[in-house]
């Protein structure tokens, strides 16, 4: 990451169709907005206890991203009104997902967040053995990835707050945001083109989940960064080809089981790879 210097329904008194069950599990609450973002407070908590944009402190890119249209306000203002925006939003996601629970009488938010730290986990660890299988399949035609693993001053809680808080913002931006985006924009091309329903929606995923990969590989290098302010990494075929197969990855979870599970799995991960627990490539 660069820097800066559902869930199971209830169903009662009436038969439901195992076609309608399905179709609630997937597009219940717990793939919601609503819910993914409740899921992603504790990353949002633990971003704030590193002191992001504080003297000495870095920004993730994600972060500044989003809230580079305060930038003008001073770094002191600028904390204040992320942190403020991330409280509103968290009661009105809380109001949203009660409102959806009531209406679909599923289970409550707890056991739902239980059950996405769970998918979390388990996806992390899946990323990490398919990623650097990845690269070694790759190797040959983008060269040998080199990641640096672990901390050399050892992890601390502020730094892994860091880093886990990190995902959940890439996840706001680049699967909630440009995901969404693209496969909307994808979607409609597509259907003027003339393709079936099924041909657009097919198409519309995967070029929301190439291109948002891809944004998502390229807002880790300093050419992209560089309105921000300094901080990004150089060009490094192999490392851009490894965040790129990552954010497929993440696009997947996040189509597949939701903004909440997607955060999780990416903050597991960049948690992993903070303390060494993944190895890295030669």
């Amino acid at each position: 990451m660069a820097t800066y210097e559902e869930d199971d329904e209830e169903f009662e008194d009436e038969p439901v169709s195992q076609a309608k069950v399905l179709s609630l599990r997937v597009d219940g609450p717990a793939r919601g907005v609503s819910f993914g973002f409740l899921a992603m407070l504790p990353l949002f908590i633990a971003y704030e206890f590193a002191g992001p944009g504080e003297p000495g402190h870095p920004r993730a890119v994600a972060e500044a991203i989003l809230f580079s249209p305060f930038q003008r306000l001073g770094a002191a203002d600028v904390v204040d009104a992320r942190r403020v925006i991330v409280g509103v939003l968290a009661v009105a996601a809380l109001v949203s997902f009660q409102l959806q629970v009531r209406r679909e009488q599923g289970a409550a938010l707890a056991p739902r967040f239980a059950r996405t730290l769970i998918e979390g986990a388990l996806g992390s660890l899946v990323l990490g053995p398919v990623l650097f299988a990845a690269a070694e399949v790759a190797s040959p035609y983008v060269g040998t990835m080199t990641l640096s693993v672990g901390s050399a001053s050892g992890p601390t809680a502020a730094r892994a707050g860091f880093v886990m808080g990190g995902a959940a913002y890439e996840e706001i931006v680049f699967r909630l945001g440009a995901l969404s985006v693209l496969w909307l924009l994808s979607r409609q091309f597509f259907t003027w083109l003339g393709a079936a329903p099924g041909a657009a929606r097919l198409g519309a995923v995967t070029v929301a989940s190439v291109g948002s990969a891809l944004l998502f590989a390229g807002f880790h290098l300093e050419a992209f960064t560089g309105w921000l302010g300094p901080g990004g990494e150089a060009y490094d075929a192999a490392v851009f080809t490894w965040r790129a197969t990552a954010g497929i990855l993440l696009a997947a979870l996040f189509l597949w089981r939701g903004l909440g599970v997607a955060a999780w799995s990416h903050a597991f991960f960049n948690l992993a790879l903070l303390v060494g627990a993944l190895p890295s490539s030669p």
